[in-house]
């Protein structure tokens, strides 16, 4: 685009930026839809092991080997994670945005904790609010591949309805006495998801490889909660026990393909059309399965919030146009 296009572009008031890919987006849903999964999976685990920081180290150390397997079936792959590796050691790629996997372990541990006492559709709206704000300062400053995206007005008016959104699905959980820890933990977490989004974003370009990319965040974060999970055992004995069902175990494996494709498309969509296409795909499947749990409430208020974010998402997404002015 030339300066003069541009120019003409912002005195009409149009997205400079261009949309999204909707492929990019349907893909990036269905991740969210089982991202959702991945949360009543990994709260399941906790409950059954009495101990979230462990079961947040056997969800992700599981999705870590996975990852490992499939790398070093690849040449391609290996010989990049090699570089990569080189890189790191060297200097040459700075290892600031090496550490985004420490992102998704918190978010994996948040899950753990506060899932079972919020409900999915609760705890994730919740993750809402954080990963929108951190996705619009993310994108604004550049912070990913790719230059900065302007905020337009689709994407002002689209953010301010998603943390709108937020705010009434998290009114029926204040009424409720949630203690705020479990709403702030989430709150962090989103923020936490959104610089991990950038971060594997500017990896992936440096290494050519997402597969690469998601590995390094599933290696930190298998050590981050290790010795998490390391700690918390000699402080306290396990209470629970190791479940015999085995859909327990594939929190993380499920967690590796969502990581995975955001690193792969976050360079098609940027940080915070990435994030709406998330929490669209995350509402759908939170919403349905507290639905089909009796022993979480779903309020209208919940209902209500869950909506709003779906049309928040496709407004972020500039499928619903603004004329307006960009800043």
């Amino acid at each position: 685009m030339s300066t003069q296009t541009a120019v003409a572009d912002e005195h009409q008031g149009e997205v400079a930026t261009p949309r999204a890919p909707w492929w990019a987006i349907a893909i990036i849903m269905a991740g969210g839809v089982l991202a959702a999964l991945q949360s009543r999976i990994n709260a399941d685990l906790a409950g059954q092991l009495e101990n979230p920081y462990l079961a947040a180290f056997v969800s992700f150390g599981i999705g870590c080997l996975g990852l490992l397997v499939i790398v070093l079936a690849l040449p391609a792959e290996r010989r990049a994670a090699r570089e990569y590796a080189r890189d790191l050691a060297t200097g040459r790629f700075d290892w600031r945005y090496a550490i985004g996997g420490l992102g998704g372990a918190f978010l994996v541990f948040t899950q753990s904790l506060t899932v079972g006492v919020l409900g999915v559709a609760l705890f994730i709206v919740s993750v809402v609010a954080g990963q929108t704000l951190a996705g619009a300062a993310l994108d604004r400053g550049g912070f990913g591949p790719g230059e900065p995206r302007r905020l337009s007005t689709s994407r002002l008016v689209g953010s301010a309805l998603m943390v709108v959104s937020v705010a009434l699905a998290l009114a029926s959980g204040l009424t409720n006495a949630v203690p705020w820890l479990n709403l702030i933990l989430p709150f962090f977490a989103g923020i936490g998801v959104g610089l991990q989004t950038g971060a594997n974003g500017i990896v992936t370009a440096h290494t050519g490889s997402f597969l690469v990319s998601a590995l390094g965040n599933f290696t930190l974060g298998s050590l981050a909660l290790g010795i998490a999970a390391a700690v918390s055992l000699a402080l306290t004995p396990l209470g629970g026990a190791f479940p015999t069902n085995p859909v327990l175990y594939l929190g993380g494996l499920i967690g590796l393909t969502y990581i995975a494709a955001s690193a792969a498309l976050v360079r098609y969509t940027g940080v915070l059309v990435l994030s709406g296409a998330a929490i669209a795909g995350q509402i759908i499947g939170s919403v349905m399965l507290d639905a089909l749990d009796p022993s979480v409430h779903l309020s209208p208020l919940t209902a209500t919030g869950a909506a709003l974010t779906l049309l928040a998402a496709v407004i972020i997404a500039g499928y619903i146009p603004l004329r307006s002015t960009t800043t």
